[in-house]
């Protein structure tokens, strides 16, 4: 929650009496569609050499190298258009509703697969993938931000990557076990769940309260905060309530409000300053290299002359990324964001480095036979280190220095610039291997971790228990710590 005028002081301690089961709930509710996101993400992985193969289940045979690289990165450019769709839709019509309607791309995307028989139809299907992950990175992330305590905004963020790496996870098992077509069968009901049970939970109360809404605004924060109708608990709704209203008749006029939200709704220096952060974060997030590793992980190990059998390679890679992203859980809002974010990219940067410099050696006709289990190691500890800290406070970071007024929209634009930063990384990812080696691209990779925490270091304030208020007071006043 934004406004946490209420038991959320620098002590972080609260009333015994509140509860905030309704609020995990209510997260892991919505992140049952970044689970699901997480499998169609993760599918390119285990099945991608399938296709390629003499075996492939399309009526047409194997698909080309060519063919290959646009399936993978298809997914890319659905995501940068249904950045701006989604975009709109949490404007137009809720945080709730729109969250909803990404479980739609994705059940097509399962029915594409399961169905489809040609190339042509994975390319829509990859394409429907994309369209439903843009909504669910912009969307749960902000949906969190805006239903969560101040204490606990940060755990409960770090969700959104730990259920997109079971999901990923869950793919590569699968993949290795089941055949194409079950595996499609199967996965086609996640998104359907997520339908059935997120219907229960409200729309976010800022939301609300922006759309003029106060009595309903009133009953979702009710419900979010477990408050009953003892005095106490009325009194702490009354006062989460004041801090809201007097928080969105501060960004401008009730009737402002309500009408459409441009760029020049960035003109204050936080505004601004917080969109280009949100830019350049999500710009290293995706030039670290790690979602091109995920989708290329059994290719990796493989070109990489992994003893390990490449698909188990991948399960073993996944599992290791779910327990760093736990991990993150765990730690993100007892450790300062900044400090973690740092050494996470810090320590990512070396085992990119050692996996290039093992790349290199063999490039090299050195005997690295001794060494095979680099590779694994390497990547392994590259993806959790990565799952504690550089990935998922990419977005726990954006969601929180994004003014309110402008969450939405800034929140668009910085995802849509992710995905196509995405594209052009997992689309040509291919291409530099072959002009530069596996080895050159894990060195640039550990180059852009490097300059990730430094970045962070420099212009990006602490945001770890600070209600938003102060977090934009720190973005305009240039604090760091």
């Amino acid at each position: 929650m934004t406004a946490q005028k209420h038991g959320s002081g620098s002590s972080g301690t609260i009333k015994p009496d509140r509860k905030i089961v309704k609020l995990y709930l209510a997260a892991i509710g919505a992140n049952i569609i970044s689970l699901s996101l997480g499998t169609a993400i993760g599918w390119l992985s285990p099945f991608l050499p399938l296709l390629i193969s003499p075996d492939s289940p399309l009526d047409q045979g194997p698909v080309t190298d060519v063919q290959a690289t646009w399936i993978a990165s298809l997914l890319c450019i659905g995501a940068f258009g249904g950045t701006l769709l989604f975009g709109w839709s949490a404007e137009k019509f809720g945080r709730k509703a729109s969250l909803l309607a990404t479980a739609v791309p994705l059940i097509c995307f399962w029915g594409c697969v399961a169905f489809g028989t040609t190339v042509e139809v994975l390319y829509i299907a990859r394409l429907l993938a994309g369209l439903g992950a843009a909504g669910v990175f912009l969307l749960v992330p902000m949906y969190i931000t805006e239903i969560a305590e101040d204490r606990i905004r940060g755990t409960l963020g770090s969700f959104f990557i730990l259920f997109l790496n079971i999901g990923t996870l869950v793919s590569f098992v699968m993949g290795s076990y089941l055949s194409y077509h079950t595996t499609a069968y199967i996965l086609f009901t996640l998104p359907i769940v997520f339908l059935a049970l997120f219907l229960q939970f409200p729309e976010t109360p800022q939301y609300l309260i922006r759309r003029n809404r106060v009595r309903d605004a009133e009953s979702s924060l009710k419900y979010l905060r477990g408050y009953t109708s003892t005095p106490d608990h009325l009194e702490m709704l009354r006062s989460e309530m004041d801090g809201l209203l007097v928080q969105v008749s501060g960004e401008k006029d009730s009737t402002e409000q309500n009408s459409r939200i441009s760029l020049a709704d960035f003109a204050p220096p936080s505004a601004r300053k917080a969109l280009l952060i949100g830019l350049v974060l999500v710009s290293l997030n995706q030039l670290s290299g790690c979602f091109a590793l995920i989708n290329y992980t059994a290719q990796i190990f493989a070109d990489a002359g992994s003893d390990l059998d490449p698909n188990m390679a991948a399960i073993v890679v996944g599992a290791i990324q779910i327990i760093g992203s736990y991990g993150s859980t765990i730690i993100v809002d007892r450790c300062p964001r900044k400090h973690l974010y740092i050494v996470s990219s810090f320590f990512a940067a070396i085992g990119l480095f050692a996996m290039g410099t093992h790349g290199y050696l063999k490039s090299q006709h050195v005997d690295v036979s001794a060494i095979n289990w680099i590779p694994v190691a390497s990547l392994s500890f590259v993806i959790f280190i990565a799952s504690v800290g550089l990935l998922p406070l990419t977005f726990v970071i954006l969601s929180e220095i994004l003014p309110p007024k402008v969450r939405g929209l800034g929140g668009s634009i910085c995802t849509a610039f992710l995905w196509m930063i995405s594209f052009l990384v997992v689309k040509y990812f291919p291409v530099m291997v072959e002009l530069i080696g596996l080895h050159g691209c894990m060195w640039v990779f550990s180059a852009v971790c490097l300059s990730a925490g430094l970045f962070n270091a420099i212009f990006i304030p602490e945001t770890r228990g600070r209600s938003i208020e102060q977090i934009i007071h720190a973005m305009e006043n240039n604090i760091k710590s």
